[in-house]
């Protein structure tokens, strides 16, 4: 793409953020040098405050290269082994039956199920507080992993909540207070915080918003009070200091630098694209330090671009688009480039009919690909997508990052952009249960690992699953003795009674039938590693 095409499409990608919409923060630095910044849109539009050089945005999950650097200082300090099991730090937590290292949750391969996902099936609403302390709580309950320590990747919040909590007990500071003596007051970050306690004043903050599909902003209330996977607050300006000490260190050790900017592997060796916190890829046909961030209406994309000697930051408080605002400031001022994208492709009827079916992962709910009037359509959750199509023959729904690829036996591979792992979805066949089996599903279970409670009643078309945190669920009749929601899978199990639950970063959640017997070795061991 030229320049002046990119500048076109930049414009025009800017063109929405009015006064009166919520607001985006962008900023381009080559050679240690601002090239562009802009700031538009609202900050508070309930006070009339416009977004600033000064305003400070939430950047989710942004903040966990902070975290793992925390980690590597007290490493370095030599308070933390990174291949010491986290019981070590963390003796609350459940015995898991197999050894979780703090270098396991730095690069996500420890198989910690995911906190947002325990505290959304316990019913925790997302937009109240949320504190940390319930956080490692609803950790420590734990007793099962997704999957045996480094021989997979899953992204997992628990991990860098934990990350935080270590921190804080091997240097016996607050995690805020630690990260604001060890890196941010060095590095000059004066608008930079980790905000952990939500009852905090805090200048210059940029609120929380989501447009309506009619363009009617509302509140999109987040409340946090918790740290280490999310809760940085900063400035495009703070986040460059930040990411200029990564491409050129000055006030730490360059040997310290490389690890923190080096991906991590799997038990067996095979590579990540991930590692503390961070992510090689490739964006735009550059090579790329990036990570993005996403909570309530805040987004966040930062990414550095080590041949250009150069970084992007956008930060967004009303969903906004920033991946594509992002690319389109990189092709604007950063050398190089990828190509134009190829166009679409428009597959044969034939070819569609043997993508249709419906496929399962071991990951939440399966997925129903249908094949009408020359398209390829999921049925996912958030709506029907159609299907992109690349020249090579691979399609995409949300990102051509995750493309997948039909194979000779009818298993799509896709491939993971975040992790650069292969996920496997395998063609299955739904199964319908006899009304009288149905039936026989009916009951109260209940999990002490989320301390909650569910009712299933059967329906005419499957099972209704109820709890009083949250609005009654429908779970349509999926593979053998198993039952598909909006974002999650629940499958039964015979012997004890009850039903395993897995969305898309947790699997193997247990429950019990509530007055049906009990082997006292199941209450009292620890469930099998990976269970589904």
């Amino acid at each position: 793409m030229s320049q002046a095409s990119a500048l076109a499409r930049l414009d025009e990608l800017l063109a929405p953020f009015t006064p009166d919409k919520p607001g985006l923060a962008a900023l381009v630095s080559v050679g240690g040098e601002v090239v562009f910044e802009r700031y538009l849109g609202g900050a508070d539009l309930e006070h009339g405050a416009p977004v600033t050089a000064a305003t400070r945005f939430h950047v989710a999950s942004v903040s966990k290269q902070f975290t793992a650097f925390a980690v590597l200082l007290e490493a370095e300090a030599g308070r933390i082994d990174l291949e010491a099991d986290i019981h070590a730090y963390l003796p609350e937590l459940a015995d898991y039956g197999a050894r979780v290292t703090v270098s396991h949750l730095v690069h996500h391969t420890g198989g910690l199920r995911d906190q947002w996902e325990l505290m959304m099936l316990s019913g925790t609403p997302m937009d109240g507080l949320i504190r940390q302390s319930a956080i490692i709580e609803i950790a420590a309950r734990q007793r099962g992993l997704n999957f045996p320590p480094g021989t997979d990747f899953r992204y997992s919040n628990t991990g860098y909540a934990l990350l935080a909590e270590i921190v804080a007990r091997t240097s016996g500071k607050p995690f805020w207070r630690y990260l604001d003596e060890a890196v941010f007051a060095p590095l000059g970050m004066t608008q930079t915080l980790v905000y952990g306690d939500a009852t905090r004043l805090l200048p210059d903050r940029a609120m929380s918003y989501r447009l309506t599909p009619r363009g009617e902003v509302r509140l999109a209330r987040l409340n946090y009070a918790n740290y280490g996977a999310t809760s940085l607050n900063t400035t495009p300006r703070d986040l460059a200091k930040w990411t200029r000490e990564l491409l050129h260190p000055r006030l730490f050790p360059a040997a310290l630098i490389q690890r923190m900017t080096t991906p991590g592997a799997l038990s067996d060796g095979a590579p990540l694209n991930y590692g503390f916190g961070i992510m090689r890829d490739v964006l735009g046909g550059r090579a790329a330090l990036t990570h993005g961030g996403g909570d309530a209406g805040y987004r966040a994309a930062c990414n550095s671009f080590p041949a250009d000697d150069a970084t992007v930051v956008v930060l967004s408080n009303g969903a906004a688009d920033v991946g594509a605002i992002a690319d389109a400031l990189a092709d604007a001022f950063l050398s190089g480039g990828a190509p134009p994208a190829a166009e679409p492709t428009t597959p044969d009827a034939a070819t569609l009919q043997r993508l249709a079916g419906y496929y399962v992962s071991g990951w939440g709910p399966g997925m129903t690909l249908t094949a009408e009037d020359g398209k390829l359509t999921a049925h996912v959750p958030g709506g029907p997508i159609e299907a992109k199509f690349l020249p090579d023959g691979s399609f995409y729904l949300f990102s051509p990052a995750y493309r997948l690829t039909r194979q000779p036996d009818g298993t799509l591979t896709e491939t993971q952009g975040v992790g650069g792992r292969n996920l496997l979805h395998h063609p299955a066949t739904r199964v319908q249960p006899s009304p009288e089996e149905l039936a026989a599903l009916a009951g109260t279970y209940r999990s002490d690992e989320i301390d909650s409670t569910y009712t299933l009643t059967a329906t005419d078309k499957g099972l209704r699953l109820s709890c009083l945190r949250f609005p009654p669920i429908d779970l349509a009749p999926a593979g053998q003795d198993a039952f598909d929601g909006p974002n999650l899978r629940l499958t039964m199990r015979r012997a004890p009674t009850g039903f395993m639950v897995s969305t898309g970063r947790l699997k193997g959640l247990a429950f019990e039938k509530v007055g049906w017997p009990t082997s006292a070795s199941f209450s009292k061991s620890r469930p099998s590693v990976g269970c589904a």
